[in-house]
């Protein structure tokens, strides 16, 4: 995949802040429009900078932490930071925190909303309001018609987490499209590494 998005000329407004720590050469950060909101992310700028939360762990109990495969499946695109930000920068679809809500309320990626994955694993009102939302056609008890259906981005706490790769197992099995599915298996966990910007919902919400 090009990324050729990310070219300087495409940040011109960026140009002015010189951050020592850039994103990739030329640029220092990207801003993005969420819910009436505008969020810069760009790297931590401090040189001492390294995790203290949970994100620090380097152990998981398994089950349930498992290693995850790099790719869900040969259809869903497994996408880095770099495709991340170009997803939100240009907004190609809908970017979706599959984690348990008490997860996401703590700390988040800006541009993300809360859907978790457990929501995607038995049939419920709440479930088809969704599934409506992000493009779908009920047909029928249990038959869905895709066609309109969005693009999506999952991600979770990192690549020792299923949560994600659950949501989107299961959204193939009742027919999403998987071309139409990405997944940023990183997470959590490496976008915190790179002291990429995270914001904590529960307090934006106030």
């Amino acid at each position: 995949m090009k990324l050729s998005y990310l070219v300087p000329a495409l940040f011109a407004s960026s140009l002015i802040q010189a951050n020592e720590v850039e994103i990739i050469k030329g640029v220092p950060f990207v801003q993005i429009e969420s819910n009436g909101k505008t969020y810069k992310i760009e790297r931590e700028q401090k040189p001492d900078s390294y995790l203290t939360n949970t994100f620090a762990l380097t152990s998981r109990p398994s089950p349930p932490f498992f290693i995850e495969p790099f790719k869900v499946s040969e259809e869903v695109e497994t996408y880095g930071e770099l495709e991340v930000l170009d997803f939100l920068e240009h907004k190609r679809g809908l970017f979706i925190d599959a984690r348990l809500e008490n997860w996401y309320e703590k700390s988040a990626i800006p541009g993300s909303v809360n859907i978790p994955f457990k929501l995607f694993l038995t049939n419920s009102p709440e479930r088809d309001k969704v599934l409506t939302e992000l493009g779908g056609l009920k047909k029928g008890a249990g038959v869905w018609d895709f066609a309109n259906a969005k693009t999506i981005l999952l991600y979770c706490n990192g690549a020792w987490c299923g949560q994600s790769p659950t949501a989107i197992n299961a959204l193939s099995e009742i027919g999403y499209p998987e071309e139409k599915m990405k997944y940023y298996r990183g997470g959590m966990q490496a976008w915190q590494l790179l002291g990429l910007t995270t914001i904590v919902p529960a307090q934006e919400a106030k």
